[in-house]
């Protein structure tokens, strides 16, 4: 059974060496199946000079913008970003890559570079008002080609590292946010866009919802495993493996630690309960999204320990 886990690194995501060190540190703790770099999801927004401040809080998350910005201002600004080159966190994130991967070359594994959707960036422009419907608007399509674009360019350089795979949540793939065929023709064009680079090559794709989701991105063999983070019931997940053959699923760690530790007892029954339902080769023992930083180091060794003697 494969186990992995990964967290945020609050403002140490801003300096490529300090990353990858806290990257490095935490796998040499723990040797998890893979390793996950969460880089700062603020990482485009701020070369549009748009800030954040760090809010201290157990996900070690940051405060969302607090006013909604002027596409058309951003857009027109000669200092905004043209491509991946103007954006300095994002090269950042690469070198911090690089490093961790050239320290784990000999180990030959995995690590995933998380890629926020062009239409998560848009919102934080936006401080979360972005509704379906202004997509068809002129400045929020120009800056979503932009947006598009430097994603490209993004996963392209990521690519070129070895061991990288793509972490790529889209945001927007829910029916809390738009119909069906508003998802086919105003999101998920800018999303295949990004991923048309990709190839069936354990590349993961998370969907960060609460609503109906669609499956279309599964069916183009860009992606063979898949995070949610409101599927976590036996039932659902059994109905994906069934549904999506090539997929495997990545999650329930959040089961066994929030919102509280399981003990050994709880952990071997609630796996044993999966055993019977599902096919467990498939699942990943991982957090659907990322874990509190507040997770102490040895509650997850315990944890994980327990799992992979299972």
């Amino acid at each position: 059974m494969k186990v992995t886990s990964w967290k945020h690194w609050p403002n140490i995501d801003l300096d490529a060496d300090l990353l990858a060190k806290s990257v490095i540190r935490y796998q040499d703790i723990h040797d998890h199946c893979f390793i996950k770099l969460s880089c700062n999801s603020n990482s485009v927004c701020s070369a549009f000079g748009i800030k954040r401040h760090f809010k201290h809080n157990p996900l070690g998350t940051v405060e969302k913008n607090s006013y909604p910005h002027s596409l058309s201002a951003l857009l027109d600004d000669k200092k905004s970003p043209k491509e991946l080159n103007d954006c300095p966190q994002l090269l950042i994130n690469i070198e911090a890559h690089k490093r961790v991967s050239e320290h784990f070359s000999n180990e030959n594994k995995l690590c995933f570079a998380t890629v926020y959707s062009p239409l998560y960036h848009l919102n934080s422009m936006l401080a979360g008002t972005l509704t379906a419907a202004e997509l068809e608007r002129a400045p929020y399509k120009k800056m979503l080609s932009l947006l598009s674009d430097i994603t490209a360019q993004y996963i392209e350089a990521l690519l070129l590292i070895k061991n990288v795979r793509i972490y790529y949540c889209s945001f927007h793939a829910c029916g809390a946010f738009c119909s069906y065929q508003q998802f086919k023709t105003l999101v998920a064009p800018y999303d295949e866009q990004c991923i048309a680079q990709l190839t069936h090559q354990n590349h993961l794709l998370h969907y960060h919802c609460s609503s109906s989701i669609y499956f279309d991105y599964l069916d183009s063999n860009r992606f063979s495993l898949l995070s949610i983070d409101d599927c976590h019931d036996v039932v659902s997940i059994k109905a994906l493996l069934t549904s999506f053959p090539d997929i495997t699923f990545v999650g329930l760690l959040d089961k066994l630690l929030l919102p509280r530790p399981l003990k050994t007892e709880e952990i071997e029954q609630f796996l044993l309960y999966c055993r019977r339902n599902l096919d467990l080769n498939r699942v990943i023992i991982a957090p659907s999204c990322t874990l509190p930083v507040s997770i102490k180091n040895n509650t997850l060794l315990i944890t994980c320990s327990i799992v992979k003697e299972l």
